[in-house]
C-alpha cells in the first residue's frame, strides 16, 4: 500500500490559487444555467426566487466556514470520510463513504456530463450531438455517448498529475467567470432589462407550485445541487500547499466569490426573462445570450459554458476519487484503490473505479432530474454531518492545535444544519423517492457496517 499523500511535502503540489480554482470551478457547474427556470416554477415571486439562492449560498458559507476549520485542523485527502471518522466514528463514516463513492461522485459526474452533452453538444457540433447513435446493434441516445466520453478524458487527464489537473482547473475556471461577470453587469447596466425585471415582480409563471412548503423543498434541493463543491479543497486537503493558511482561503473565499456570481446571474436572468418568462427558458445561459446578443451570440455562449462544465466536472474527478483512496487506507474499499501511481503519484485506482461508476450512471435509466434529486438528497445527508464535526471535534479535541478557527462559532453550524434538516423533512413529507433512496442507501451502509465490517479481528490503524 503506498503512502499517505499527506506524508510527503513534495506531495502538496496545490497551490493557493489552484485550489481557489478547484472550488470556484466544481461549483460553477451546470446548475446555474438550467436550475433557475426550475427553481423559479417553485416560487411565488422575483424576491423569494433571488431569497432562495441568497439562502442557498449563506449554507454554503457556513459550511465553508466550518469545513475551514476542520481542513486546517487535519489536512488530509479524503474530504469528509476523514473527519466523520474521527468526530462520528468509523460506522457513520463508512456509511457516509460508500454514499459518496456510490451516489454523490459519480452522481455528480453523469449529472452535469449527460447535462452538458444535452444542451452544449448539440449546439457546437450539430444535430447528430443530440440524437441517437447505432453502436453494435443497439440503439443508445447520442448525449450518453459523449457524457461518458467526458467524464473518461478528464480522468485520464488527472491520472497524469495533480499539478496537471490543477492548472487546468485555473484555466477552465477563471475565463468563464470574467466573461459571465461582464455580461451580468452589462445585462443588470441595460434600461430595458431593468425594465423587465420590474415587469416580473407582479407576474405570476405559468404552471408555477405557488411556492408552497413541498415546493420550496425541492427548489432549495434545486439550489444545493448548483452550489456544491464549496467544499472541495477538503478532499485533497493532503495535496495542497501550506493547508493551514490556503485550506481555509480556497473554501471561504471560492464559496463567497461564487455566491456574489450566482446571485448576480439570478439578477440577470429576471432581468432579460422576467420572472413570468423565466420557468419556460430551459437553459437559461445560451437563452440569454440569443434573447440579448441575437443568435450569433449561441455558438460563443455554448463555449463559455463548456467550458465551466469541463471546469466542474474536472474538480469533481479529482476530488471524488480521494474519497476511495481515504477509505482503502482504513480498509473500507478494496485495497487497490488505496495505490499511488508510482510515477504520477495520483490515486490512479480510485480514479478510474470512479469513472467506472459514474459510466454506469450515465446509461442507466435515471433521466436527468433524477439523477440531480438523487444526488443532492445524498449530499444533504453527508454534508450536514460533516459540517457537525466541527462541534463534535470542538468538545472531543479541544486541545487540538487549529490554525484557523469558524468564525462566529457555532452559528454556522447550526444555520448550515437547520437548513438542511427543514429541506430533508419536506422532501421526505412530499415523498419524493430520491430522498427515501438516499437515506436507504446510507441505512443499508450502516447495517452492512455493524454486521461484516464492526468486529474485524485486527481493523487497520487510523492513518491520521
Amino acid at each position: 500500500m503506498s503512502a499517505d499523500p499527506t506524508d510527503s511535502r513534495e506531495r502538496r503540489k496545490l497551490t493557493q490559487l489552484p485550489a481557489i480554482a478547484l472550488v470556484v470551478g466544481s461549483m460553477l457547474g451546470i446548475g446555474i444555467f438550467i436550475m433557475p427556470p426550475q427553481v423559479a416554477a417553485n416560487v411565488a415571486g422575483p424576491w423569494s426566487f433571488l431569497a432562495m439562492w441568497i439562502v442557498g449560498g449563506l449554507a454554503a458559507l457556513f459550511g465553508a466556514l466550518c469545513l475551514a476549520e476542520l481542513g486546517a485542523m487535519r489536512p488530509r485527502s479524503g474530504g469528509d470520510y476523514e473527519f466523520l471518522h474521527v468526530g462520528w466514528g468509523s460506522g457513520i463514516a463508512f456509511a457516509a463513504g460508500w454514499l459518496q463513492l456510490l451516489v454523490i461522485f459519480p452522481g455528480s459526474l453523469a449529472s452535469v456530463a449527460v447535462a452538458t452533452a444535452k444542451f452544449q453538444f448539440p449546439v457546437l457540433l450539430g444535430g447528430w450531438a443530440g440524437g441517437d447513435v447505432a453502436l453494435l446493434g443497439l440503439t443508445i441516445p447520442a448525449p450518453r455517448l459523449t457524457a461518458a466520453a467526458l467524464v473518461l478524458v478528464l480522468t485520464l487527464i488527472n491520472h497524469y498529475g495533480v499539478r496537471i489537473a490543477g492548472w487546468l482547473q485555473v484555466l477552465v475556471t477563471v475565463v468563464p467567470i470574467l466573461v459571465l461577470l461582464i455580461v451580468s453587469v452589462y445585462v443588470l447596466g441595460d434600461s430595458s432589462g431593468g425594465e423587465a425585471l420590474r415587469e416580473g415582480t407582479t407576474a405570476t409563471p405559468k404552471g408555477a407550485s405557488g411556492g408552497g412548503l413541498s415546493a420550496l423543498g425541492h427548489a432549495y434541493l434545486k439550489v444545493y445541487f448548483a452550489y456544491s463543491g464549496w467544499n472541495a479543497a477538503l478532499y485533497v486537503a493532503g495535496e495542497i500547499d501550506r493547508p493551514g493558511r490556503n485550506i481555509p482561503r480556497a473554501l471561504v473565499g471560492g464559496t463567497g466569490l461564487v455566491t456574489a456570481l450566482y446571485v448576480l446571474l439570478c439578477l440577470g436572468f429576471l432581468s432579460v426573462f422576467g420572472f413570468a418568462g423565466l420557468p419556460g427558458v430551459g437553459e437559461a445561459g445560451t437563452a440569454a445570450a440569443v434573447q440579448l446578443f441575437g443568435p450569433a451570440a449561441v455558438t460563443g455562449m455554448a463555449v463559455l459554458i463548456l467550458l465551466a462544465m469541463i471546469g466542474s466536472l474536472n474538480g469533481t474527478v479529482l476530488i471524488g476519487s480521494r474519497i476511495a483512496f481515504a477509505m482503502a487506507r482504513r480498509g473500507d474499499c478494496v485495497e487497490a484503490a488505496a495505490h499511488l501511481h508510482p510515477r504520477h503519484g495520483t490515486p490512479h485506482v480510485a480514479l478510474w473505479l470512479q469513472a467506472a461508476i459514474a459510466v454506469v450512471l450515465i446509461f442507466s435509466p435515471f433521466n436527468l432530474d433524477q439523477m440531480i434529486n438523487y444526488t443532492s438528497s445524498a449530499m444533504l445527508i453527508t454534508g450536514t454531518l460533516t459540517v457537525l464535526s466541527v462541534v463534535v471535534l470542538r468538545r472531543k479535541m479541544p486541545d487540538a492545535p487549529r490554525p484557523y478557527k469558524t468564525t462566529l462559532y457555532p452559528l454556522p453550524a447550526i444555520g448550515y444544519a437547520l437548513s438542511s434538516l427543514i429541506v430533508l423533512v419536506l422532501v421526505v413529507l412530499d415523498r419524493d423517492p430520491s430522498v427515501l433512496v438516499a437515506v436507504a442507501w446510507f441505512a443499508a451502509a450502516l447495517v452492512f457496517w455493524r454486521l461484516f465490517v464492526k468486529h474485524r479481528e485486527h481493523p487497520p490503524r487510523d492513518p491520521g
